[in-house]
This record gives C-alpha cells, structure tokens and sequence, in this order.
C-alpha cells in the first residue's frame, strides 16, 4: 500500500525558495542529489520517514521505562539505608558502634529492600562510624538489569545511594520530679517475669535515660545538665537555699524564729514544811520531841486539831476525819499549784496518839509546783501539746557538718537535732480559687499567695521560708508524722558515676502531693526565678538550650491535715483550710497543682508526664504538655518511657 501526499497549494515554490540559503543551492546539489531528491519529492515519503523513526522512538521509550524502574530502585534502596543507618544509631552504645549495633543495622536494611526486587542482584549495605563522632555512615549498592535497554547494549544499571544518621542533640536542661513517697519501697512486675521494687525500677530507668543522652552527646559539643527534685509531702531544698542567699531563710538572721505546732515539758518542784496551830511561822518537820516546837497555841483538843487547816488524812489510831478530800488547786498559764495538808502531831508525838488530853498540834503542808523549767530536784510530770516559737539561726545554721547541732527544745533527755533541709512554704491564702495567668498564680484573685510565686525571691518575712523541724512537730495527742525526702540539685554537669550515686540515696517515704514537687522543680528550671542564675549560665558553644521537666508519680495526689508537711500541720495550723473544717485540702491541692503545670508549660519548658503503675489521670494528661504524656504499668514499660523521652530529647535524624 502506497501513501502518497500531493501538495497542490500555490505557492509551494516560491516559499521554499525563500528559506533556501543564498550560495547553497549549488553545494547542495552536489553533494547530496539523492537527499535533494527525496527533499523535492512530494510523493510516497511518510512510510520511509516512520520507518526511519521506529529505532529513535524505541530507544527512547525503552531508555523511559528502564529509568522508571531504576527510579524506583533507587527510591527503595535509599529508603533501607536510611533506615538500616537509624537502627545501628539507636543501637550504638556511647561511643562504640559494636558488632550488634551493625548487626542492628543490616537487620532493618534487609527488612526493607531484599534482593529480587525489579529482578535486582548483588545488593550490598555497609555502615561504618567514624572516629570521635556521633554519626553512623551507610552506603547502599545493587545493579538492576534492563528491560528494553539491553538491545541497545546496555543490559545492566548500577544503583548506589548513601546515607547517615546522628542524634543531634542540642544543649538541654533535664529536672526530674520524682515520687518517692513510701508506696515506691512496693514491688512491681518487671514485664518479662518477676517483680522489682519501684524505687529500684526508678534508679534503673534515670540511667538508661542519662545514657541515652551521653550516647547521642558523644562527638558533640552539646551541654547536658539534670536538676533533681524528689518529693513526697515536702522537699529538701534547704541546703540549695542556705548556699544560695541564707537571708532567704527564717533562721538567717540571729533574731530569727518560727511557730511549730509541738510541745513542752512540765515539772512539779515539791516543797514540804510543817505550821503550828495559832502561830504564822513555817518550819521543816523533823521526828523530835513536840514541846520543842516553838510558838503558835496550846492545849487545843484533838477535834480543833483535827479541824486546823482542811487537814487531810487519818489522826491516831485509824482516825480518818475526811477521807473524801482533795488538794487544793490554783491554776495560772496552764499550770496547776497543789497544797495539801495532813496530820503531823498532836500532843508532842508525831504518830500514835495517846490520849485525848489538850496538847499542841501541828500540821505537814505539801505544796506541788508546776514549771516548765527543770529545776534542782524536780520531776517531770506531763508533756503539754501547744503551738511553741523555737529560735530558728543556730538550727538552720546546724544544716552544715561544721556548725554544731543544737538541743531539741520538744525533748528533756538533751537530744539533739540538725536540719536535713526540708522547708515550710511561705505565707500563703486559704482560697479555693487557684489559677496561672498574665500576674502568675493567683488565688481568690489575689498575688499575695507567696508560696505559689514561682519567680520572686524573698524580701519580707512573709516571704521568707522556714525550716521544717522534724524533731518538735506533734499533734495534741501526743502522735507525729514527719517524712523529709533526700536532697534536690540544682542543675549542673553529671558524671554517669554522680547521677548513680545520686539515685541510689533515694528513700522512699511520706506521702503524695504533686503541688509540692512541681512547685519546687519549677523553681529550679525556671530561667526567670530565683536560680536564674544557675538556669542561665552560658553553656559555652554559643548554642541554644532546651528545657525539659520530667515528672514522674506512682499514685493519686493524696492529702493529709495531721502530717507535717510543707505548711505545716494542716488540722492546726490550716494554711490550705483557713478557718473552715470541711474537707476542702485535697481538692485546693490539686488545683494549686494543675495551676503550676500551667506555670511551668508557659515559661516555655516541655512538662512530660510518667504514671508508674498507676492511671494516667485526665488531671495528669491535663498536666503534662502536647504529647509527651506516658503510662507504666511495669518496670520494663517505665524503660522504655524514659527511652522515649531521652530519643525525642535527642532528636536522632537523617542528616544525609
């Protein structure tokens, strides 16, 4: 079959004259007749033309697929280095890229591209770590045989890709606020098996978690510093107070005193003497012959001998005139003085009367004396529980090993004590309206709740905190319950050595309220606050720093009006309360709680949040910020929660 083209359009010639080249004609001619002629046919050319074009076309879609399918290779293999180099990162112990971790390695590799794929061979993965770095460097090769291309003489495509990893940790502030109320001495599954007791678990996750952080700081310049604050229904922050500024104290200045809800001992002095009846004079009463007392009347009858005084207490044989009666009491500031009498003789013998004749009589007075001051030859009587003022300088100055203890003033067997650094909070309101806003933390509205002020440092006595006296503190009955945690930190550079060390002083003891912990971890993290100093310091790379809370709790927020806590005996001195008896702490505690996580979310510092065998609470969720909250229900899941936060903390990424 013949397609022929006729071009009978006028004109046709003089138009190809025009684009034809002045002086080439000739040469075009010459040297290519048979291409002139075929240019000047107009007859049968199409056939020719397309045949011409089938080889061009089809190395064009040939070259097209081929690529495509090389594409997509790529894009594959590219996508198993990646992940190949992020696992052996992960798995990298701190600066040692092991054989496990490589093995680490090359198990996600092959996951994700295995040989075969688009008929691939010879796939090869290898990961390396340079020394001194962080990083972990993969290359990824395999060759893809063509499908179209080979007829063309290429019969195979070379593919190789590159790839790295690294945790790319920038400076970051780690404060962890820990329970370690008595529930954490309880045992817990571990998750595989058996059971481990929860402060355990803890010391074990903080370290996990510090080494991941070391792993990913490993070939950086990066600065990592944890601050630590344990709590139970107080925290010992005392020391990082008394280093600070002492004049932030009650008891740093020589004056200085504070109320303690406690007691004080109560003596009886006795004092013994005899009077004559008729005469004024008193005189001891010796076992002697009764004509030589002196003074006073004679020849007075038993009867009026017996009358004399409100004497107390049998006469002669048996003779008990008023065996019902009672000393006589006067009291004054809580003190009682007693007088009681009784017979001493009548008739010149102190015992056994003999007649009934008019004699001389004499009586014993006992005068019982109540003091709060040991006195010579006194005895302790009872104790009296009261609020009492102690001076508060030499014990606050008692914290350091060098200043001497002082005399527990509650005790009378010259016991003494020290301050271990808890604290009572300072001056607070009793208001159940608690929220965090543009003035900070309010409550009824008010500023003047002080304790809740994270910021501000102390600058009247109403601002100043107090020092928590475990030795005095006593309920009206007689009963105390005190729990001083161990010490908080400041934020500061750790060896893995110092951070263990740290977590094993941990104790478990008191009970559980978050509003003491998070106010005081606030404290420490905050860049605006009392340690703004500290939080601040420049970390030396010209770096931005990151600041995190970890907040981790075993139980519900508990509370409790006959502990002394951080402020104080609440069923006495009602700070949280006020005046009213209905139970309203528990629930004024978990607003002023929830009201610091606010605080603590707007200074810009990631609040993450662990419950450790118990619910994560919506009041939890609420507390902690946008992800970063987390539930245990065993030792191996509170690990991995550590992990997790460590990783995010790091930030492990591609960076090739």
């Amino acid at each position: 079959m013949t397609i022929r083209s006729i071009d009978t359009s006028p004109g046709v010639d003089a138009m190809a004259a025009h684009f034809v080249v002045p002086g080439k004609v000739a040469w075009l001619s010459h040297s290519r007749p048979a291409l002139n002629r075929l240019i000047a046919s107009k007859r049968g050319n199409v056939l020719p033309i397309v045949a011409a074009s089938i080889l061009p076309m089809a190395a064009m879609i040939g070259g097209a697929v081929d690529m495509s399918r090389a594409y997509m290779v790529k894009s594959r293999i590219q996508q198993a280095c990646d992940a190949g180099v992020l696992a052996g990162r992960r798995a990298m112990q701190q600066s040692n890229y092991s054989e496990a971790a490589k093995a680490q390695a090359q198990d996600f590799f092959d996951i994700n591209f295995k040989e075969g794929y688009n008929d691939t061979t010879d796939v090869s993965f290898v990961t390396t770590n340079p020394s001194g770095t962080s990083k972990v460097l993969g290359t990824a090769s395999t060759i893809m045989p063509t499908a179209i291309m080979g007829m063309f003489g290429k019969e195979t495509i070379p593919i190789d890709v590159a790839c790295e990893a690294e945790l790319n940790l920038s400076n970051s502030d780690v404060t962890f606020v820990l329970d370690v109320t008595g529930s954490m001495n309880d045992s817990i599954p571990v998750g595989g098996g058996g059971s481990i007791v929860k402060i355990t678990a803890l010391r074990n996750s903080v370290m996990s978690f510090y080494d991941t952080l070391a792993n990913a700081a490993t070939g950086s310049l990066a600065r990592i510093r944890y601050g630590f604050v344990p709590y139970s229904t107080n925290v010992n922050v005392g020391e990082i107070l008394y280093d600070t500024n002492q004049t932030w104290m009650n008891g740093g200045n020589t004056a200085d005193s504070w109320n303690y809800q406690s007691r004080r001992a109560i003596w009886r002095t006795t004092a013994v003497d005899c009077q004559v009846f008729g005469g004024n004079q008193s005189f001891s009463c010796p076992t002697r012959n009764h004509s030589t007392v002196s003074g006073g009347g004679t020849n007075i009858s038993l009867q009026n001998c017996v009358n004399y005084g409100d004497n107390r207490g049998g006469w002669g044989y048996g003779f008990n005139p008023n065996p019902s009666g009672t000393p006589i009491e006067s009291t004054s500031g809580g003190l009682t003085t007693k007088t009681s009498y009784t017979a001493y003789s009548w008739g010149g013998r102190a015992s056994g009367w003999s007649d009934y004749n008019d004699k001389q009589c004499v009586r014993q007075r006992t005068v019982e004396t109540e003091s709060t001051t040991q006195e010579p030859g006194s005895t302790f009587v009872r104790w009296e529980y009261m609020q009492r003022t102690y001076p508060t300088y030499d014990f606050v100055r008692s914290i350091k090993t060098a200043n001497p203890a002082v005399l527990t003033p509650s005790e009378i067997n010259n016991s003494t004590s020290r301050w271990a650094g808890c604290i009572e909070e300072r001056d607070t309101i009793a208001g159940s309206v608690i929220a965090y806003g543009s003035n900070g933390i309010t409550v009824d509205g008010s500023t003047n709740a002080h304790d809740l002020n994270i910021d501000a440092a102390p600058s009247s006595d109403a601002t100043k905190w107090r020092p928590y006296w475990e030795q005095v503190y006593f309920q009206r009955n007689g009963s105390r319950s005190t729990a001083c945690p161990s010490k908080a930190r400041l934020l500061s550079t750790m060896a893995r050595t110092e951070v263990q060390s740290y977590v094993n002083s941990l104790v478990a003891v008191g009970g559980t309220y978050h509003d003491v912990g998070l106010l005081w971890g606030a404290r420490i993290a905050s860049p605006q606050g009392i340690f703004a100093s500290n939080v601040n310091a420049s970390p030396g790379n010209g770096g931005s720093v990151g600041r995190h809370v970890i907040f981790m709790t075993d139980g519900e927020l508990t509370s409790y009006d006959f502990v002394a806590s951080m402020y104080g005996t609440e069923s006495l001195d009602r700070r949280v309360t006020g005046g009213s008896n209905n139970p309203t702490q528990l629930e004024r505690q978990r607003r002023r709680y929830l009201a610091i996580c606010e605080a603590i979310k707007g200074k810009g510092i990631r609040l993450w949040v662990i419950a450790f065998g118990t619910t994560l609470t919506n009041d939890l969720q609420t507390c902690a910020s946008t992800g970063s909250a987390y539930t245990a229900a065993n030792s191996t899941a509170l690990n991995t929660a550590f992990q997790n936060i460590a990783k995010q903390i790091s930030e492990l990424r591609l960076t090739k």
